[in-house]
């Protein structure tokens, strides 16, 4: 039964809490399809509404790791982006060109804020941490840190990635300097000298990113990068269409469809054609495919799978895999696959063992710095965040399936402890891993953004139906 509205004018229609790509994207969704009486508030503490630590970077060598022209923010104009960016960063952009995002950072802002300009007085930004939220008539209460309530219809969860978790539960100095624990706040890496060496612990995107910072910052010492399996993304390259092949019930098996796909990649090379067309193939259907996984499958997924399959569909861009090339063939970027089993910190350096993945023998690393890499966490129940730890506690939220983000129903919409699906609270983006698996890029998210708007404008109307069925009733 839907909750009557209440009749006040500091009620919001919609409470957007995270102001990255996700959240920015889902308020120009509701602002250009909605209507004048449609009130959205967005909650972010930080930087500029679309940034989020992805494209708040200030870096040229930063790259979008997908080309211009699969990066719309609009589900159904496919060219939006590059239109935008002939027009405002440079008429030579290509649809296959990988620009820097802190090109796209700016494109997701002056997406928004065009949106906010055909709807004036419809939009409000503030600047400001949601802590807690408590449901209410009509909705729900959001508090703030700074001490003031916001009252919303619906809030929606746009949290992005959660932050890493710490990878060095060994006994270490907790006031050390020389780990890192998150590369990303400002001034992280600010302490390490060019001729310093570091170890990054993990070898993916994450590891690239924070190569290519301590490169851009003149650093000229060695970078080691040490994960289990010890593999780098793969690199983009232009591909042709290759037909998918996955709906075959015995897919449903984690095993079968390794041996399907690997089937697919040697018919690829039959024609020379490139793996990449593989498994770009199944893009369109790799949420299905995670959802036709029984959970056993899943975790064998994850288990077995999931490193071999991160580096082959979350590639890097032609250049940055170029530079990476380079560095490793100059010795100045060394991957090592292994465990870590120790961790000792002297006065001017760092000494990491791990059992080596190849041999199986144990290998030391002195080092001056440690950086954390391994990028963001799954878990909800760990990352360190006032607001899911009070939801969890209210047991208005529950972890998702194999504790990867959120639990959902299929609309977005939040499920409680007993799986019941909440009418005022929702999730888009990377906390709907669980559920979806393939929900962290753009081309998933604004699909998402743009159903979700729909979804929760059509609620608005109804409600507001409801109200003024009630209201000629009580005349």
């Amino acid at each position: 039964m839907r909750r009557k509205i209440a009749d006040k004018s500091d009620w919001f229609s919609i409470a957007i809490i995270g102001g990255g790509f996700s959240g920015a994207i889902l308020a120009s969704e509701l602002l250009r399809a909605g209507s004048r009486a449609t009130r959205v508030v967005l909650i972010e503490r930080e930087g500029c509404p679309g940034r989020g630590v992805a494209y708040s970077t200030h870096i040229d060598g930063h790259l979008l790791n997908v080309c211009a022209q699969n990066m719309s923010a609009r589900a159904n104009d496919p060219l939006h982006f590059v239109r935008w960016a002939r027009e405002h960063y440079s008429d030579q952009v290509r649809p296959n060109d990988y620009l820097p995002r802190r090109v796209y950072g700016k494109y997701v802002e002056s997406t928004l804020c065009e949106a906010i300009e055909e709807n004036p007085g419809s939009f409000e930004w503030k600047r400001d941490e949601a802590l807690s939220i408590t449901p209410a008539k009509g909705g729900a209460t959001i508090h703030l840190r700074k001490g003031c309530g916001i009252h919303a219809h619906a809030v929606v969860l746009a949290l992005g990635n959660f932050p890493p978790s710490d990878v060095l539960p060994l006994e270490r100095n907790e006031l050390s300097r020389r780990f890192i624990p998150n590369p990303w706040p400002v001034n992280a890496l600010d302490g390490i000298r060019p001729e310093d060496s570091v170890l990054l612990i993990g070898s993916g995107l994450t590891s690239v990113d924070v190569a290519i910072s301590l490169r851009a910052s003149g650093f000229a010492g060695k970078i080691h990068m040490l994960s289990r399996h010890g593999l780098l993304p793969q690199t983009q390259k232009a591909t042709e269409q290759w037909p998918a092949a996955w709906d075959h019930p015995d897919t449903r098996r984690v095993r079968s469809l390794v041996r399907l796909m690997r089937k697919e990649v040697a018919k690829a090379a039959e024609q020379n054609k490139d793996w990449r067309s593989v498994i770009d193939s199944i893009r369109p259907f790799a949420q299905s495919i995670w959802r036709s996984f029984p959970q056993p499958e899943r975790r064998r997924f994850l288990r077995h799978v999931r490193a071999y399959w991160d580096v082959h569909r979350h590639r890097v861009a032609p250049e940055i895999g170029r530079l990476l090339e380079t560095e490793m063939a100059v010795g100045r970027l060394q991957i090592h696959g292994g465990r870590i089993t120790a961790y000792r910190e002297n006065s001017d350096s760092v000494e990491v063992s791990y059992r080596d993945r190849g041999h199986g023998e144990l290998e030391k690393l002195r080092i001056d710095y440690v950086i954390n890499c391994t990028g963001p966490h799954d878990d909800c129940r760990n990352p360190n965040s006032p607001l899911l730890s009070d939801l969890l506690n209210q047991k208005l939220i529950r972890p998702g399936p194999l504790f990867l983000g959120l639990d959902t129903a299929e609309n977005g919409a939040l499920l409680d402890a007993n799986g019941a699906a909440s009418d005022f609270l929702y999730t888009v983006g990377p906390p709907r891993k669980g559920n979806l698996w393939e929900t962290t890029a753009v081309p998933e998210i604004r699909v998402q953004t743009s159903e979700l708007a729909v979804h929760l404008l059509l609620g608005l109307e109804e409600q507001r139906a409801e109200n003024a069925v009630l209201e000629r009733a009580v005349a």
